[in-house]
């Protein structure tokens, strides 16, 4: 197993380091000032003179951590190697994969995209679009069964003004015949009042797919 050499400082970090460093073999070590390397440095690539330790370099990912990786230097022909730190691409990968199963999760409980870059404040900030696109890109990997009984949808919102009174019209459309189903004015554009408009102009008893903008003050129920 990798060596851990640790100090006064990270002491209390030992189960960590083991769940990052612990699947590494005896040749490696990780070093009381953190740095992940080869006990003993590998030959050099190029003229295989073996090589020597070389200082490191730091990987940084702002907010979340960073990873000291060592250097290696041929003495013969000072060509220089870094050790390799896939690893490190990897946690990070399966961190925002976990992030990506949480904001789905969140999403199947409709709450919004504002709402869950609100909640990611508290754990590793994500901006409303980052959030849109990371769940937009999972669901383009999920296999969604074909269904011709669908009726399809498109719901639009404008805000015309009557004199001094705003407006808002509420139009719906038939995907599939571009046809208009309905187009009402009303007084409030409220989550009840877009309720009511669904439910007048839509049968319940059939599976419907609404299509609309991402207007974070959209609200479909």
């Amino acid at each position: 197993m990798v060596t851990i050499n640790l100090t006064l400082n990270n002491f209390s970090e030992l189960p960590a380091l083991l769940d990052v460093f612990g699947c590494f073999g005896n040749d490696y070590e990780y070093t009381t000032q953190g740095i992940f390397r080869r006990k003993i440095p590998p030959a050099c690539s190029i003229c295989s003179t073996p090589m020597v330790h070389n200082g490191y370099n730091p990987h940084t990912k702002q907010g979340l951590g960073e990873i000291i990786i060592g250097r290696y230097k041929c003495s013969n022909c000072g060509s220089t190697h870094e050790e390799d730190h896939s690893f490190w691409e990897d946690l990070k990968a399966l961190l925002y994969d976990s992030f990506n199963d949480f904001f789905k999760l969140l999403r199947y409980h409709n709450v919004s995209y504002e709402g869950i870059s609100d909640i990611m404040d508290f754990i590793y900030p994500r901006s409303r679009s980052t959030i849109l696109r990371a769940f937009y890109k999972e669901m383009e990997q999920e296999t969604v069964p074909f269904s011709e009984n669908i009726h399809m949808v498109h719901y639009d919102e404008q805000h015309p003004k009557e004199g001094r009174c705003q407006k808002y019209r509420l139009t719906l459309l038939d995907a599939k015949t571009q046809t208009t189903i309905a187009d009402d004015l009303f007084d409030d554009k409220s989550p009840e009042t877009i309720k009511e408009f669904l439910r007048k102009n839509l049968d319940a008893s059939e599976p419907v797919f609404i299509v609309t903008d991402f207007d974070r003050d959209t609200l479909i129920y």
